[in-house]
């Protein structure tokens, strides 16, 4: 027995403590890692909500109205201006519904005034067609 020797367990420095805090600067480094992550999706979504909201609020303008300076337009450019076909917009010239304008090598150039005031007439006329027929309808029924 007396050969054998009692060995005695080796301690380590630091041990369960050393772990402990290893795993605490761990876990602190990955909060910080996704508060930084968390910061840059809120900053690209803004950016993306901003973009999206810019493409969204472009009216339908054509190009050239947008510098302000271009007072006719194409009678594509008018259609698009006033929401129409460019066919319906050449039939009101032949139709004489629009008779200010200038023929050029490439088609009709027509005053955005003379535009304007074509549709707030024609909206007054449909306003008053509309009028004239509810009252129509009344005067109908208040006679039966």
């Amino acid at each position: 027995m007396a050969n054998q020797q009692h060995s005695r367990p080796v301690k380590r420095s630091g041990g369960i403590n050393a772990t402990f805090l290893g795993a605490v600067i761990l876990g602190i480094c990955i909060l910080i890692a996704g508060l930084n992550i968390s910061g840059s999706i809120k900053k690209l979504n803004k950016t993306v909500t901003e973009t999206q909201f810019a493409a969204t609020n472009n009216l339908n303008v054509p190009s050239e109205m947008a510098v302000g300076n271009n007072n006719y337009l194409t009678e594509a450019e008018a259609g698009e201006y006033l929401n129409l076909s460019t066919e319906k917009i050449i039939e009101l010239i032949a139709n004489g519904e629009i008779t200010e304008y200038v023929k050029t090598d490439s088609g009709y150039s027509i005053s955005v005034k003379v535009l304007d005031e074509w549709f707030d007439n024609e909206a007054y006329q449909t306003k008053l067609k509309y009028n004239t027929a509810v009252s129509s309808e009344d005067t109908e029924e208040t006679a039966e």
